[in-house]
């Protein structure tokens, strides 16, 4: 603040200190940044909504998922989770429009003590995307008023979790398969119940899975690779929080963190619309990098040097040997290692 004069006019201030970001994040109501947040979402849809989703076969996926953050124990009680810990969620859905472009579009902030459970009701809706989930959100009820509303989902089972063997597919010998099966959750049979598909296979390090879906169009291998699917919600929980800061709260008050969720996933929805809007190559990574050094110098200037024309290295040509470091420096000592 104090070494921008412009930022310092705008906000009619020449410096801000952490006590006043915090007050201002805790004073701003939630359902301002939210309506931000869902109208850059509904941008996003549109931007995307000619792609054609992870493959052939598999279309569009929506990734529900959940992240915590860690508060100091003292200053976060409102937010314990045990006698020794305090944290808070960003339950999420992501978006798959493709294998390299993914979006949140919505997401439900909550303390730590809050189950995945409880938040799917909010994020899992009619759509038509593929609903993609982990093992916190199996519930028999909402798996079979999903089935019911044509909701497609892919679920991860819980070891313990009973299910009644209606009918059995064939599945290949040496394959990754191991079962395909039609089921009813639950360890009793019952008419009025769903029949829901169990598939089970193992993944390239022989780690067992098995998992529940309402669709029955896909091969089981496509069902396996819809949930391989998931860690892109991984890739992006770990992007915002080392690029976004996510894991640093300005405030321990439930409104101001809210807040600064809702804004840290406003700030990876305009990275993505500046970089379709450039059609650049650069990362997300990079361009945030560029709009953080150009955030208060004009338009043309971020545009400009996102688009400055950048010489291309040939690289080196195959099979050429490193050449030997040369110190030119009388400080220091370079010793060859010995090989």
């Amino acid at each position: 603040m104090r070494a921008q004069p412009e930022l310092q006019r705008l906000f009619h201030l020449d410096s801000i200190s952490g006590s006043q970001l915090s007050r201002s994040l805790d004073r701003l109501p939630t359902e301002l940044p939210e309506w931000i947040f869902q109208q850059l979402a509904q941008r996003a849809k549109r931007r995307t909504a000619t792609l054609g989703g992870i493959s052939k076969t598999i279309w569009k996926l929506s990734i529900v998922d959940a992240s915590s953050i860690s508060l100091p124990f003292g200053l976060g009680d409102w937010a314990r989770v045990s006698r020794k810990a305090s944290s808070v969620k960003m339950h999420l859905r992501l978006v798959a429009a493709s294998p390299d472009t993914v979006f949140p579009d919505a997401m439900v902030p909550t303390s730590g003590n809050v189950g995945d459970r409880a938040c799917a009701l909010h994020l899992v809706i009619p759509s038509d995307t593929t609903y993609v989930m982990d093992r916190g959100y199996d519930d028999y009820k909402k798996m079979e008023a999903w089935s019911t509303d044509g909701i497609r989902f892919v679920m991860r089972l819980r070891d313990r979790a009973f299910t009644t063997v209606l009918e059995e597919s064939p599945v290949e010998a040496e394959g990754r398969i191991l079962r395909d099966t039609k089921v009813q959750m639950g360890s009793a049979f019952r008419d009025d119940k769903q029949t829901l598909r169990l598939i089970e296979f193992t993944d390239e390090q022989g780690r067992r899975y098995r998992l529940v879906t309402s669709i029955w169009d896909l091969s089981a291998e496509d069902i396996a690779q819809i949930y391989k699917s998931r860690w892109l919600v991984e890739l992006f929980f770990k992007w915002i929080k080392q690029h976004l800061s996510t894991v640093h709260v300005h405030s321990y008050k439930p409104q101001a963190i809210w807040n600064q969720l809702f804004l840290v996933l406003i700030t990876a929805l305009l990275v993505q619309e500046v970089q379709a809007s450039f059609a650049t190559r650069h990362t997300p990574w990079q361009l945030l990098k560029v709009m953080r050094v150009y955030l208060y110098l004009p338009w043309s200037s971020l545009e400009q040097e996102v688009l400055r024309p950048r010489r291309a290295s040939k690289g080196k040509p195959p099979g050429a040997r490193q050449k030997p470091k040369i110190l030119r420096t009388t400080v220091g000592e370079l010793r060859p290692s010995k090989k």
